[in-house]
């Protein structure tokens, strides 16, 4: 029993010490679903990030631990009307994950983002964002105004003093922060053992109401995901609440247009509400909208509905018009707050 304990271990970390910390070469690890693989250097890092579509851009920033697959089942919707980024932050998937000088809070992303826009020469950029990169997208809209236009952000936190709010990741903290110890739990992510179970965490209580196909569906774009999970960077990001600078008093002064989502059946409601009222009571041009049944990830539970408010609240003050946009589809389940 021992040698299979030690046979495993083995194979464990020798799969968790096999991704890329720097990726010069520009390798990708699994083809995308929809769109091009593309890097930008960006600060001496190599940025990965998916194209797709024509039109205006839109920079889709994925949440914690997640690349931009996490936005495949949105991307089909969306990329009929705007060309869309679907970007790995610095930390997942085929982009650059540095052990050290990079401390992965809200604001280092941001900036690099920025950097990401400038070197691509985009003059202006809509940003949707969720959890994480919501936080980012909500991050870019305080402190970058004149290269953002309108900014999605679906449970993106960072604001309304949250940051001494606590989000729990279980014994995962600790473990990850010691090299050899931390490098187990990530050899086991990445050799798809956790899949199901990451799987059915991410989707909550919307798991049980998913077909055999879309649950098929999840587990691929997780298993995709996990396979590029990194020690260093995961630490990093569990730590970010607690790290990165509360912004809050810079986005009181936001007068861009947000689009707020979150779910009434999400793991991180409270914090979410918080948001959500702080945004309102604060700024002047912010829409709320929440989903009874809604999860933390909406936009892998309901990815239509999600779309057609996106796209909805982007054709807003503009003379065309998306045809495909029924609001008469949109469920019922969906509240909107402001």
């Amino acid at each position: 029993m021992d040698f299979i304990l030690l046979i495993l271990s083995c194979v464990f970390l020798n799969s968790s010490c096999s991704y890329m910390v720097k990726n010069d070469q520009h390798q990708i690890y699994f083809k995308p679903k929809y769109g091009v693989d593309k890097f930008v250097v960006v600060k001496g890092y190599n940025l990965h990030y998916v194209e797709v579509g024509e039109g205006e851009t839109i920079l889709l920033i994925p949440g914690a631990f997640s690349t931009y697959r996490y936005w495949n089942r949105m991307i089909p919707y969306l990329s009929k009307y705007y060309k869309l980024l679907c970007i790995d932050y610095l930390g997942v998937g085929d982009s650059d994950k540095p052990g050290s000088g990079f401390g992965y809070t809200i604001e280092e992303q941001a900036d690099l983002i920025v950097k990401m826009i400038e070197t691509l020469q985009i003059s202006k950029v809509h940003i949707l964002g969720v959890s994480y990169g919501g936080a980012i997208a909500l991050n870019l809209a305080a402190r970058y105004p004149d290269k953002v236009g309108k900014i999605v952000s679906i449970e993106g936190n960072g604001i309304n003093g949250n940051k001494h709010q606590k989000i729990s990741y279980g014994p995962m903290e600790d473990l990850l922060r010691f090299p050899v110890i931390g490098e187990l739990p990530i050899g086991i992510i990445r050799s798809g053992l956790a899949d199901r179970f990451v799987a059915k965490s991410v989707m909550g209580k919307a798991w049980k109401d998913l077909n055999k196909i879309e649950k098929r569906e999840m587990m691929e774009i997780v298993s995709q995901s996990n396979k590029t999970a990194s020690r260093a960077s995961w630490y990093h990001i569990i730590r970010t609440l607690k790290t990165s600078r509360d912004f809050t008093g810079e986005a009181k002064n936001v007068t861009l247009p947000i689009l707020y989502l979150y779910g009434e059946n999400s793991d991180y409601h409270h914090m979410a509400k918080g948001n959500a009222d702080f945004l309102e009571i604060h700024l002047p041009n912010v829409e709320v909208i929440s989903f009874q049944d809604g999860i933390h990830d909406l936009q892998l539970q309901k990815p239509e509905e999600v779309s057609d408010l996106v796209l909805e609240f982007l054709a807003k003050d503009k003379t065309i018009q998306h045809s495909e946009i029924n609001k008469s589809q949109i469920n019922s389940n969906v509240s909107l707050t402001k």
